[in-house]
């Protein structure tokens, strides 16, 4: 009986392990669609509202979900205290926050690119490079929906069969 429960643990333990690594997967397209998102209303604040880097954010943080509300917010917030002398150090220290929600390092990079040009030049120019992200999250969004079709089912199954593995091995 005991050997029977040690070997249902084992399964479970991998199988969830499996899941966990499928869902990884699963939230990329969506947190970078929600990114997308946030630029594309950062576009339209910029564009027709005219609306200060600091007040654009806020309102951003207010109508998106998270983690990319949570960066949004903080760096809305980093604008408006003093330890954030330019933008770019706003910027960098809101990737943080992505950072820790699990966005890959290419992801990271094209944010950093916009944190470099943001609030150095005029509206028109800013919108340009706006544009430019939009483009490039697109690009990144297809390749993260073409790895969450090849791998969710493969972590899925392969949590269960490593698991069902290890209990064949060891009993």
């Amino acid at each position: 009986m005991l050997r029977l429960l040690g070997a249902f643990m084992i399964i479970c333990s991998s199988g969830l392990i499996g899941l966990i690594m499928a869902n990884t997967y699963m939230t990329r397209p969506l947190n970078l669609y929600h990114l997308q998102l946030a630029i594309q209303l950062l576009e339209t604040e910029i564009n027709y509202a005219r609306s200060s880097l600091p007040e654009a954010c806020s309102r951003i943080a207010e109508q998106i979900k998270q983690p990319v509300a949570s960066f949004f917010g903080e760096f809305a917030a980093n604008l408006q205290s003093l330890e954030s002398p330019t933008v770019i150090e706003a910027w960098n220290r809101a990737l943080q926050i992505l950072k820790e929600a699990g966005f890959l390092k290419e992801d990271l990079e094209i944010m950093a690119q916009l944190g470099n040009v943001l609030g150095q030049s005029d509206a028109d120019d800013q919108i340009k490079h706006l544009s430019l992200l939009q483009n490039r999250l697109a690009s990144a969004i297809k390749q993260a929906e073409q790895e969450r079709d090849k791998n969710v089912r493969l972590w899925n199954y392969l949590g269960f069969c490593v698991g069902a593995l290890v209990v064949l091995l060891l009993f």
